[in-house]
């Protein structure tokens, strides 16, 4: 099995970087939404007391503010961060009509009473949404594998044997793409773009690290490196196959990764398939070119 994973030893959790902006740019308005003015009432009594206030050294300042769509005032004590997080997660309902566009992230900023002047803190090319749904989804999986563990623990379910516990982890993840799956085949090839390579390896490193951590794995030699090499190319070789399957409820997925789980857990000891991080790595190089590839392919067909 080709791999298109680069893994590294240590469990890496990346965040989605923050766009620097001003948050000025929530107080913004569209053309439309400036004919919609609030009542004159608080208009005037908004103006009148920023006319009138002054400002005093000695008093303490209060807390900077913004005015939302419904012309309420509200306090701003998120940080810029958490703003984008927001925004992005709110724009995931708009992406099925939208896909991976700033069309999405201006609907899921006005979702939530902002300006979809909003959408400007992001980039153009949809990376950061994609990228955010990628770290959403790979949380989402992380609390049912960990729920499942304290389940184990509790004596409240049975644990199950590996092959059975990895194709369940990696179904799972895969479902996450249904709501999007018209879309996906996009996403990829946005995230095999140079500079979102690194973050989607990191990512994807990350999540077939909590899929074998999770099933119990406790290996410190090669084959630490090769197992979830393989993973994550079993990963990656079902997530093309569900793009193109059209079987009820992906039957078909579903098929082929028991089978590619099946011939993983009948190779022995991986070591002696791939015999060194550097041959699991051109593997992976591989893998990934080949994924482009495709990716190429299914977009030319749709």
């Amino acid at each position: 099995l080709t791999s298109s994973v680069s893994v590294s030893v240590s469990r890496c959790r990346p965040a989605l970087l923050p766009r620097a902006f001003h948050a000025s740019a929530l107080r913004l308005r569209s053309s439309d939404e400036q004919k919609q003015q609030p009542p004159p009432s608080f208009s005037q009594q908004h103006s009148e007391t920023q006319e009138s206030e002054k400002p005093n050294p000695e008093a303490p300042r209060s807390p900077p503010r913004y005015t939302d769509q419904g012309g309420e005032e509200e306090e701003d004590h998120e940080s810029e961060e958490q703003l984008q997080h927001r925004i992005l997660t709110a724009a995931l309902e708009f992406v099925p009509a939208h896909g991976w566009t700033a069309e999405a992230i201006a609907e899921g900023a006005q979702s939530l009473g902002l300006s979809s002047a909003a959408a400007s803190m992001f980039g153009n090319d949809g990376s950061e949404l994609i990228l955010h749904f990628v770290t959403q989804c790979n949380a989402r999986l992380t609390r049912v594998l960990e729920e499942e563990q304290k389940l184990v623990q509790l004596g409240q379910a049975e644990k199950r044997k590996t092959d059975q516990f990895l194709r369940d982890a990696v179904e799972t993840r895969l479902r996450m793409l249904i709501p999007y799956i018209e879309h996906w085949p996009r996403a990829l090839s946005i995230l095999m773009l140079p500079h979102n390579i690194p973050p989607s390896l990191n990512l994807l490193t990350s999540m077939v690290d909590d899929m074998w951590h999770y099933a119990g794995d406790q290996s410190t030699d090669f084959n630490w490196y090769t197992r979830r090499a393989v993973l994550a190319g079993i990963y990656n070789t079902t997530e093309l196959v569900m793009m193109q399957d059209s079987s009820p409820d992906f039957e078909d997925t579903w098929r082929f990764l028991e089978n590619r789980i099946n011939d993983a857990m009948n190779m022995g000891h991986t070591a002696n398939q791939v015999k060194s991080t550097g041959e699991a790595l051109v593997q992976g190089l591989m893998g990934a070119a080949v994924t482009l590839k495709n990716l190429t392919g299914l977009n030319q067909r749709r």
